[in-house]
């Protein structure tokens, strides 16, 4: 197979990146129970304000459960492929390289931005630093609901001082 051209490449990364961010974002201000439907269920790894997070069914209980309601400003994002060749699960084992598509990628994403705890518009917001690697969807996803083509593998949350 002929490798895929950087224009390809560029738009995939961005698709993927702009469809997450926009749907991301706003589940945590307002769709709390469906956060962990955006992690790897296998392998994530997370860190907020560099405290380590088990996986995306935790950070789903420290948003329905301990969080106050929050206001998210996405500012900038930005988005490279990292991985062109990344071991997609299927049900026989992994995807190998010579059968990889333009989606068998492991995607960069950067975001910065504004975020305000609490309903009052009052209130300070903070400057925050995320950064993702999103990997290819591997299951069917549930029946009757939309599957996300990503899923978070790794997230790192910073507060911005």
């Amino acid at each position: 197979m002929a490798p895929h051209s950087d224009d390809a490449l560029t738009k995939v990364s961005t698709d993927a990146a702009m469809e997450f961010v926009q749907s991301f974002y706003p589940a945590l201000q307002s769709d709390r129970a469906a956060i962990a439907s955006f992690y790897n269920q296998t392998t994530s790894r997370i860190l907020f304000n560099g405290n380590t997070v088990a996986d995306g069914k935790a950070v789903q209980d420290i948003f329905v459960n301990q969080m106050p309601p929050a206001h998210y400003e996405v500012q900038s994002f930005d988005c490279q492929i990292i991985n062109q060749a990344y071991p997609t699960p299927t049900p026989t084992g992994l995807k190998l390289p010579n059968d990889a598509t333009l989606k068998d990628k492991s995607i960069l994403v950067l975001v910065s931005g504004y975020v305000r705890f609490g309903e009052s518009r009052d209130l300070p917001q903070r400057g925050f630093s995320e950064t993702f690697v999103l990997v290819p969807n591997p299951s069917d996803g549930p029946r009757g609901k939309r599957r996300r083509e990503w899923l978070i593998e790794t997230q790192t949350f910073r507060l911005v001082v």
